[in-house]
């Protein structure tokens, strides 16, 4: 009987197990016969070679099922979605700390995201970037206009907050625009999709590519409509906005223009051309209320900001019991906020119309507006007896996240 130990023998199974129990029970080397020892050996080589040759299967089966799973766990490491934060910058600086930005009087304000994504700040516009992450961001805006340019991106998250309005992003170039003194909305979408969740119209509105949404909280009223131009809707896809009703001091002489109309068209600077025509001093004497109104927003969206105070001053004086006065308070400090000399002026605004207005529209923006101020300006002591007073009245506000960052800080600082 001879058994090669050889990598390539082979045998039968029975013969095998046979082979194995020989060796097994076979009696020590030292009382075997010469031909029993060499016969011991042989078979101990074989089964050696037999174990050799399953470690190395095994080996290789492993080896390969690594090598599988490395591969794809790499294809799923190069298809997952990046998590790393975004970060931005303004005007091509780094951003200042909470993240409120308040652009110039007379240019944008430009945030440039890592993703390519981009917001431009209308002049005088105003806003707050609340958060950051690896999908997108969300932003406050608490006056003006923003013109917004987001890349897409799978499973990116974008949101505009515009006072009780929020719009949600799917990759797409828009504008949006809010007023909280007059609290009109308005979007305009120029391609992808965006919805709106609006407290007038329920659930939330789907806007398409080209199409214009304007709503008001005041008249309780919102409307769709389609571009007709890149700039906006036309004045006739625009609802007309109701005349106030007339103050006791209102001059019947006074030929009503509808400015409102023309304001609502993009036509700012027209409707200081055509009061310029009829005179300042006799508008701002003999104009109802209206007209007045509309050219005091009117200055102010043509940076004619010294009209602009006048008209407001004008109208608290002729129609002190109108909301529109309250208002004209706002937006006085508002004109006053960006004062180099210091925030004294806007802080007697603001307070004014927080004393006049109560629960109005626009108590949280003002009591906002005020708190940043005085940070702005370090009188953080102010500051934080306003940030209390805005986290009690206004917990979920556009300005509770700021109100309690100000309030940890000083607790921490104590």
């Amino acid at each position: 009987m001879s058994v090669e130990p050889s990598d390539d023998a082979r045998l039968d199974p029975t013969a095998e197990r046979v082979a194995e129990f020989v060796s097994a029970e076979i009696g020590p080397p030292a009382t075997a016969k010469s031909g029993e020892k060499e016969f011991v050996r042989r078979l101990a080589r074989f089964r050696q070679v037999q174990r050799n040759r399953k470690r190395f299967t095994l080996g290789v089966a492993v080896a390969s099922a690594l090598v599988i799973v490395g591969l794809a766990g790499s294809r799923l490491r190069n298809n997952a979605p990046s998590t790393a934060v975004l970060s931005y910058r303004v005007d091509d600086r780094e951003p200042p700390a909470g993240g409120y930005i308040l652009a110039s009087q007379t240019t944008d304000a430009l945030l440039a995201f890592s993703d390519g994504s981009r917001v431009r700040m209308a002049p005088r516009a105003s806003g707050r970037v609340i958060e950051v992450n690896h999908r997108g961001a969300k932003f406050a805006l608490d006056d003006g206009k923003l013109a917004v340019d987001i890349i897409h991106r799978p499973r990116a998250q974008w949101t505009f907050e515009a006072g009780p309005f929020r719009v949600s992003v799917h990759g797409t170039s828009f504008t949006i625009a809010w007023n909280p003194v007059e609290a009109v909305f308005e979007a305009r979408l120029a391609s992808g999709a965006i919805s709106v969740a609006s407290p007038v119209a329920g659930p939330e509105i789907q806007l398409r590519a080209g199409q214009t949404l304007r709503v008001s909280l005041r008249d309780q009223s919102s409307a769709l409509g389609t571009m007709s131009s890149p700039d906006g809707p036309s004045a006739a896809e625009r609802p007309p906005i109701a005349p106030a009703a007339s103050g006791p001091s209102e001059s019947p002489r006074w030929p009503h223009r509808g400015w409102m109309s023309t304001l609502s068209d993009n036509k700012a600077a027209d409707v200081v051309t055509d009061a310029e025509r009829r005179g300042l001093s006799t508008v701002l004497e003999r104009a109802d209320s209206e007209d007045l109104w509309a050219l005091a927003n009117a200055a102010r969206y043509a940076g004619r900001y010294s009209l602009a105070g006048q008209a407001l001053s004008a109208h608290r004086r002729r129609f002190p019991s109108s909301d529109r006065s309250r208002e004209a308070a706002f937006l006085l400090g508002r004109l006053h906020d960006g004062d180099p000399n210091g925030p004294g002026d806007a802080l007697r605004w603001y307070d004014r119309y927080l004393d006049e207005a109560h629960d109005g529209v626009g108590v949280s923006d003002a009591l906002g507006r005020k708190m940043t101020l005085l940070q702005r300006w370090n009188r953080r002591t102010e500051a934080l007896i306003v940030a209390r007073d805005y986290v009690r009245r206004f917990p979920r506000g556009t300005y509770a996240i700021a109100a309690r960052a100000l309030i940890r800080s000083s607790i921490a600082g104590q």
